[in-house]
């Protein structure tokens, strides 16, 4: 997709009605950004943009990244995008594809600040808890932080309203309206198990708070139901012991 030329002929040999971008490079945990962040995931969405004819629309997805994971980011709203230049290359090139397509009627940008479900890496806090509880071990928090956790159902939700829905607002944060601690989820699933386990807490300070405002999406969708993180750890978790029951 950073290949101009080959993203060209893509679209030369086919029709596109609708597109969804979900392509990108850097932001995994523990995983340096390479020094071509921010240059492949803007040729990606260049490449994207010039290819398609001006009617198609397209939604692409941002993150909770570009308003600089450095600090504390508590309820954090739309409008403060670029007032802090994130000092890591993913959130960067997550700020300024956003700022290039603010002023555009045919993209939607849709952050996400937290996601989870079914099939997320096991590493992944809630997966990695129910994992701990199903076999027998403590559940380990390096650090304990408040996150906003969107279940991936309710994201499937939000997509398909915005396909079938043209928003005012092109850029959005889709977060639930209640955050929680790593260790409140923690203690969900201890309490969907059968045995609950030590749950251990290995730096006692809190971490940077990673929330933002969902205003702009309730005004923008003002239907939507949220599930609530019993409910979709409860899936997820019945989820992990199916799979684990089949191996």
């Amino acid at each position: 997709m950073c290949d101009k030329n080959a993203v060209d002929d893509y679209f030369a040999q086919h029709k596109i009605d609708f597109i969804i971008h979900c392509g990108s490079t850097g932001g995994a945990r523990g995983i340096q950004d390479r020094d071509t962040t921010v240059e492949d995931n803007l040729a990606m969405v260049d490449n994207l943009l010039e290819a398609k004819e001006k009617d198609v629309r397209m939604i692409l997805f941002g993150s909770g990244a570009m308003y600089d994971k450095s600090r504390p980011i508590c309820k954090i709203e739309e409008s403060e995008i670029g007032k802090v230049i994130p000092t890591d290359l993913y959130g960067k090139s997550k700020m300024l594809i956003a700022q290039k397509i603010k002023a555009r009627k045919d993209v939607l940008c849709l952050n996400i600040f937290a996601c989870y479900g079914y099939g997320e890496k096991e590493s992944r806090f809630p997966s990695f808890a129910i994992n701990c509880v199903l076999n027998n071990k403590p559940i380990e928090i390096n650090q304990n932080v408040i996150f906003d956790y969107l279940f991936v159902e309710d994201m499937e939700k939000i997509i398909a309203y915005f396909i079938e829905n043209i928003p005012q607002d092109n850029i959005l944060n889709i977060t639930p309206t209640k955050s929680i601690s790593l260790i409140e989820i923690a203690q969900i699933v201890n309490s969907l198990a059968q045995k609950p386990v030590e749950i251990i807490v290995k730096n006692p300070v809190m971490n940077n708070e990673y929330t933002g405002s969902n205003a702009l999406l309730l005004k923008n969708f003002p239907d939507i139901q949220f599930t609530n993180m019993q409910d979709g750890l409860k899936k997820l978790y019945h989820h992990i012991e199916m799979n684990l029951q089949k191996i």
